[in-house]
């Protein structure tokens, strides 16, 4: 049990130092921006380019579910997704001055690598925490491990936005994949399975794709994550007058909240096994987005984004801790995958809205408070339709 939490935690570590959000996030942002001149709308624009490879999750989560590679279902797929991270890390490293069409091409390279690790660490998720009854103590880790790690690259990322070359920045990147290539290899203990082949992973989602549970979990993600989203980073930059290290320390302070946000989470659930999640997910959702409103200087934002963090953890665990409840068996890594992938693109409209919106000249605060009505309004129509429909009452 602690080796497996223990692998989780390095796993989601990992993706916070990749792309997740990354030791490279702050840096790029700068640089698409005051180098490249990005609007709000084309950065969030280009953003959902690169984080397309997550949309498209439930594929390699069929591969992960029925393609077993050397006879390993995690353990040769984490091998190849690090290395192909690596060696796209340097492939960067090459342009001093690389333009958006190239760094779109590389960054769908890292993507894709994070995401497809991503379906691997979610799979053994699943299949550990319904084997074991402890789901949600392995997402609470997963997340933990994602938080904690994210504030040193917030921190570290904003430093190196005002002192150092993206180059150099992506170079340095390479260091947590290559830590994962090697635990993964020395450390991480499967054994070959041939139990499942792709038509037989098939075959189990489209026959839980038939019950009601998964369609109205699928529903309620996209309902639920499209809501509007400012864009903080222009607003901080533009209008508050931020630096990329404040920025960086906000982002860190964020990430602290989501470390904390992932142990309540778990705690919760220990202690409260029949927690309603999704009274929790509507509720904690409204108020993530209801307190960047309050953002109006430095001492303000600090406090926006620890709640913020803790809050939009509590919201994703929830809706997900909902998600491993209907995964098949079999069929675990595209079952939830699909899940995820419809929640980034849900959320990911919501901030090219919430751009949209703001370059129309509706304020930053204005569309926060929007973003939270809208929660609002639609968790009150899915509580009004919960009383008449059995659909719902399990969630």
């Amino acid at each position: 049990m602690i080796q497996l939490i223990g692998f989780m935690v390095l796993l989601y570590g990992i993706q916070a130092a990749c792309s997740n959000p990354g030791l490279a996030f702050l840096p790029l942002v700068t640089y698409l921006t005051d180098t490249l001149g990005f609007s709000a709308t084309q950065l969030a624009s280009f953003q959902l380019v690169v984080v397309l490879p997550w949309f498209i999750k439930p594929l390699w989560g069929l591969l992960v579910d029925g393609v077993p590679l050397f006879g390993h279902t995690f353990k040769s797929y984490l091998l190849i997704c690090y290395g192909g991270i690596i060696v796209s890390f340097v492939m960067i490293t090459s342009w001093s001055e690389p333009s958006a069409i190239s760094l779109v091409a590389l960054g769908l390279m890292i993507s894709t690598g994070v995401a497809f690790s991503d379906v691997v660490a979610d799979k053994l998720m699943v299949v550990e925490g319904q084997k074991q009854g402890n789901a949600n103590i392995l997402q609470a880790s997963q997340w933990a491990g994602l938080g904690f790690t994210a504030i040193a690259m917030y921190g570290l990322g904003g430093w190196l936005a005002e002192h150092t070359p993206l180059s150099t920045v992506f170079l340095l990147s390479t260091i947590f994949p290559g830590i994962g290539f090697i635990a993964v290899l020395s450390f991480f203990p499967e054994q070959p399975n041939k139990t499942f082949t792709l038509g037989r992973s098939w075959q189990q989602f489209w026959q839980a794709a038939k019950q009601p549970n998964l369609k109205v979990m699928l529903g309620l993600i996209l309902l639920l994550d499209i809501s509007p989203t400012p864009v903080d980073y222009v607003y901080q930059r533009q209008i508050l007058d931020f630096s990329n290290t404040l920025i960086g320390n906000l982002k860190a302070v964020e990430c602290l909240g989501l470390g904390l946000g992932a142990i309540a989470f778990g705690i919760l659930t220990q202690r409260f096994p029949k927690l309603p999640l999704l009274r929790l997910v509507i509720i904690s959702g409204a108020i993530s987005l209801l307190s960047l409103s309050f953002m109006q200087d430095v001492s303000s934002a600090y406090g926006v984004y620890l709640v913020r963090g803790f809050t939009v953890t509590l919201r994703t665990l929830g809706l997900f801790g909902l998600v491993v409840q209907i995964c098949p068996q079999g069929a675990e890594g595209f079952t939830y995958a699909l899940m995820v992938s419809v929640a980034n693109l849900a959320t990911n409209i919501g901030l090219l809205c919430g751009g949209q919106l703001y370059d129309w000249g509706i304020s930053f605060a204005m569309v926060a408070i929007i973003g939270s009505l809208y929660i609002l309004l639609c968790g009150g129509g899915i509580s009004l339709i919960a009383v008449y429909s059995d659909k719902l009452r399990g969630f």
